[in-house]
């Protein structure tokens, strides 16, 4: 073999080894941390089913030699606020080694059977009304809809809701009321002959969600297939980069931390 092919040769699997042994070291590096991102995530969350830790960036085990490992994907089933069961998917912007973050977003999926026993008078909120009262929660694939029986006659109906938000509160307003394949307005209905004792269970209903973590926001919801979608924004006083001592925000995050670093 002539010299400057062997020096190629030998350069070439130098490049080999380096390589192999960096991507093992990320590997192995990746996989304590996703341990321990889970480890705080399911302190935080007290999830009663699997949580699960993804990192989302190329070579992130490597990165958190240096103290921070980039985006952070979480799920955790089975996480249980206010008497009701969610599953979190998450995904968190500039994690440490230890849990804490810049911020980020969240979404959380209510069953529908969970979600009518807060509607239909069982849990906390406000209103005129209990809406879900009789009724099944569900979707018709864009809305969040009320299907059961009206009047003395029991006539199949399907109520159609309008959903919105405040930073901590979630408000389901009947819209329109479907028979006989046509949607009519509840304002309409309600002053027909003897509906009013039906639509009178249609004022709008208003859950609070009153322990949320230091931080987190509810911006937005929507009907989904498997229950209804929350969507929340995390900043880094619920991550606990910013020391914070509000909600779960605060100490217990902190104790989270503590124990996966």
């Amino acid at each position: 073999m002539k010299p400057r092919r062997k020096t190629l040769v030998i350069t070439a699997a130098c490049l080999v080894a380096a390589t192999v042994a960096a991507t093992a070291t990320d590997l192995v590096v990746r996989s304590r941390v996703e341990e321990r991102v889970v480890s705080a995530a399911s302190c935080r969350l007290h999830a009663r089913g699997p949580v699960t830790a993804e990192l989302d960036s190329s070579f992130a085990g490597l990165r958190a030699l240096t103290g921070s490992v980039g985006t952070v994907r979480v799920k955790a089933e089975g996480v249980r606020r206010q008497g009701t069961e969610m599953d979190v998917e998450a995904v968190l912007e500039d994690v440490t080694r230890d849990g804490a973050g810049a911020g980020g977003t969240a979404e959380a999926t209510v069953p529908y059977s969970g979600l009518q026993n807060r509607l239909g008078g069982g849990g906390e909120g406000s209103g005129g009304g209990d809406a879900a009262a009789g009724m099944t929660v569900g979707s018709d694939g864009k809305n969040l809809v009320l299907s059961g029986s009206a009047g003395d006659l029991g006539l199949p109906v399907t109520v159609r809701t309008t959903l919105s938000t405040t930073a901590d509160s979630l408000t389901v307003t009947p819209a329109t009321i479907g028979v006989f394949g046509r949607d009519i307005p509840v304002d309409r209905v309600s002053s027909l002959p003897g509906a009013s004792a039906f639509t009178d269970r249609l004022a709008p209903r208003t859950v609070r969600l009153d322990d949320l973590p230091a931080g987190v926001e509810l911006t937005g919801a929507h009907a989904g297939g498997a229950g209804l979608v929350l969507s929340f924004s995390l900043n880094e006083e619920t991550l606990g980069r910013s020391g914070g001592t509000g909600g779960s925000g605060g100490p217990a995050a902190a104790d989270c931390s503590a124990g996966t670093a």
